[in-house]
């Protein structure tokens, strides 16, 4: 799922940053604007794990969804062997920051007069990702110093890398057992739905800490990258409670009463 994120990724930073750019972002950048992601949330159709899915060729299409005061948020759908229903669907919220100030600015008049005709009004419904402040005891942590492999052309971490930490760091919770409800190997799973939260950047050669544990839901993870002990990222990944195209292969979790 890493990998299909990362792909959605950068279809959506090309589009931004090829003439004619998407929603005419080179023209907010001659204005000393930039923008950065600060929430996510990615959801994965049963059928994209199903064995007849064709997953070539791959099509990816993105359009506005609905603009704020100092944001903006993009609708990422991916879809699958020329199906017409998309497969991944990702919504994600940008915020508009002075270049110069670091400090986040509203949406300018002139930008927001041009695209509001394009906001998709069915699918405007506001995107809220909470992070989770309690943890639980059987939390898994580790240190990652970050490479420059990881970030983008401003040596700044890249979305899909958090998300590669989370995964690899509840892999190894799940090696050792950690995760409260789930019996079988963390990989056996399906993700169904990730949420996610950006705090502030990190840079190459930082080093953070993650954690990850299991949420009160059998089928639910959380995870907290920080630096400093200040908080960065969160995750919140749920799972299908099903493996899709391989009837033979089950999952097992356990509800508590």
């Amino acid at each position: 799922m890493v990998t299909m994120f990362d792909i959605m990724s950068h279809v959506e930073t090309a589009a931004f940053g090829h003439e004619p750019s998407f929603l005419d972002y080179m023209a907010m950048r001659n204005q000393n604007l930039r923008i950065f992601v600060k929430a996510s949330v990615m959801e994965i159709g049963s059928e994209f794990y199903e064995t007849t899915t064709p997953k070539a060729p791959l099509g990816v299409n993105v359009r506005l969804l609905s603009i704020g005061n100092t944001t903006f948020t993009v609708l990422n759908e991916l879809f699958c062997g020329g199906k017409l229903k998309p497969s991944i669907r990702t919504r994600s919220v940008y915020a508009v920051m002075n270049q110069k100030t670091g400090k986040v600015e509203a949406t300018p008049e002139w930008w927001r007069n041009r695209f509001v005709r394009c906001v998709d009004v069915k699918q405007s419904n506001k995107l809220l990702v909470t992070p989770v402040q309690k943890k639980s005891e059987s939390t898994h942590k580790s240190e990652i110093t970050i490479p420059l492999g990881d970030t983008d052309h401003n040596e700044r971490t890249r979305c899909s890398s958090y998300l590669r930490y989370f995964n690899e760091n509840t892999s190894v919770a799940s090696r050792k057992a950690l995760l409260t409800h789930i019996q079988s190997t963390f990989h056996e799973f399906h993700v169904k739905r990730l949420s996610m939260l950006y705090f502030g950047p990190t840079y190459w050669g930082d080093t953070l800490t993650s954690e990850t544990w299991q949420a009160d839901k059998p089928l639910q993870i959380m995870c907290e990258i920080s630096k400093n002990n200040v908080p960065v990222w969160f995750g919140n990944m749920e799972l299908y409670d099903k493996v899709y195209g391989l009837p033979e292969l089950e999952t097992t979790h356990k509800i508590e009463e």
